[in-house]
């Protein structure tokens, strides 16, 4: 029995069984969110575990990522600042603990992984639990031809979105910067199936979003401009064609612009409504988890029809409404700080999974324009994850 516990508390097994978990997360984060959060929480317990065994490395993880922590501590004080001064302190704390305590922890135990194969494999373990994911979205559809669109996988139509969107962007820049054939055709292979995956989970936002940001990381990654620029006119005509020559797909992306739609008018009554309640409370807002009482009881427009909806379909409005100035300047200042560091490193090092991160958070955010997905479950992790495994791989690099 003392053997088993001396084998059980070495460091190196620690690392290892952590690495498991890991693996298991990244897996099933994109399937299950039940069993994506039991590896999880192994996850953090090894982490615990190893951190009362060994710790001295901690102080070094922070003081190399000192200014991104620091961005984040600066958001989470203000999201927890303004659940204080809600009207029910006790709920926004409890959400403030679940959407963001919760949520940002799945970046810490990968931070402790210091080893390169170990992280190849969560890596691979992730990005299979993707392509499954999206997968099922273009299966759901073949099952049901004469729907053709609105099909959201096993996670739902809008966080089955998020992934979709921060998921192709990463392929299509794989395709240019990996070297091995075999790699990229695998990635050719997996970015037309998350094309697929796109167009049958339907949501015009997703839509939008890789309209601007994949000609946008194409050119910012491929070494040869003019050949990049006639590449995304070509792919463009062509899923243009396809657009065209499908009447249901041109309906729903000629949708976008009728703001007779019901889904179109609701989001500016929701926006209109929101910007009401932080012009009444410019400060701190309505405070943290008060935005659906607020809206339903007291802001919601007259002639809304969808009267009880919960968030306001846009990250930065609702961090208005619910957080006021400072939530909403912490927001941005976190985005826009990651996003310089993200192109930083790709520009002067040539750090790719920092391009890969940058990818991840603009489409994730882009998409945020439409839908308020930054505490969404999966959505949310998938950011915070896709954060500390680039950390943790960039810090690799470093020491070599």
């Amino acid at each position: 029995m003392m053997k088993f516990f001396k084998n059980f508390s070495e460091i190196q097994n620690i690392e290892k069984r952590t690495c498991y978990y890991l693996c298991g997360f990244s897996f099933f984060l994109p399937l299950s969110k039940a069993l994506g959060n039991i590896f999880l929480t192994l996850s953090l317990l090894a982490m615990v575990h190893r951190l009362f065994r060994k710790n001295d490395d901690v102080r070094l993880i922070f003081g190399e990522y000192k200014k991104i922590f620091a961005t984040i501590a600066f958001l989470l004080a203000a999201v927890f600042i303004s659940a204080l001064t809600s009207a029910d302190i006790f709920y926004g704390v409890k959400k403030f603990l679940e959407k963001y305590i919760l949520h940002m922890s799945a970046m810490l135990p990968i931070l402790l992984i210091c080893d390169r194969e170990k992280i190849f494999k969560i890596v691979k373990c992730l990005f299979a639990g993707v392509f499954i994911s999206n997968s099922i979205v273009i299966v759901q559809a073949l099952q049901n031809l004469d729907k053709f669109w609105r099909f959201g996988g096993l996670l739902g139509g809008m966080p089955q979105g998020s992934l979709i969107a921060a998921s192709l962007p990463i392929c299509i820049v794989s395709i240019i910067n990996v070297k091995p054939v075999r790699w990229k055709i695998f990635f050719i292979i997996s970015a037309v199936t998350f094309f697929w995956a796109m167009i049958f989970n339907g949501a015009r936002g997703v839509w939008l979003a890789m309209l601007i940001l994949i000609p946008a990381v194409v050119l910012i990654c491929a070494k040869h401009k003019l050949k990049a620029l006639g590449g995304l006119i070509l792919i463009f005509m062509a899923v243009a064609g396809i657009f065209i020559n499908t009447p249901n797909l041109s309906a729903r992306f000629s949708s976008i612009t009728d703001m007779q739609m019901q889904s179109n008018s609701e989001r500016l009554l929701m926006w209109k409504s929101a910007l009401n309640m932080f012009e009444d409370n410019p400060i701190f807002g309505v405070g943290y988890g008060q935005y659906k009482f607020a809206y339903q009881q007291e802001y919601i427009m007259p002639e809304a029809k969808e009267r009880h909806q919960e968030h306001a379909h846009n990250n930065i409005i609702q961090m208005l409404a619910e957080c006021g100035i400072v939530g909403a300047a912490a927001f941005i200042f976190w985005w826009g700080y990651l996003t310089y560091f993200s192109l930083r490193l790709w520009f002067k090092y040539k750090n790719f999974e920092w391009l890969l991160y940058f990818c991840v958070l603009w489409a994730i955010m882009l998409h945020g324009l439409t839908e308020f997905n930054f505490e969404t479950s999966v959505t949310s992790k998938v950011l915070w994850y896709s954060l500390g495994l680039c950390m943790a791989y960039n810090r690799l690099n470093s020491k070599n």
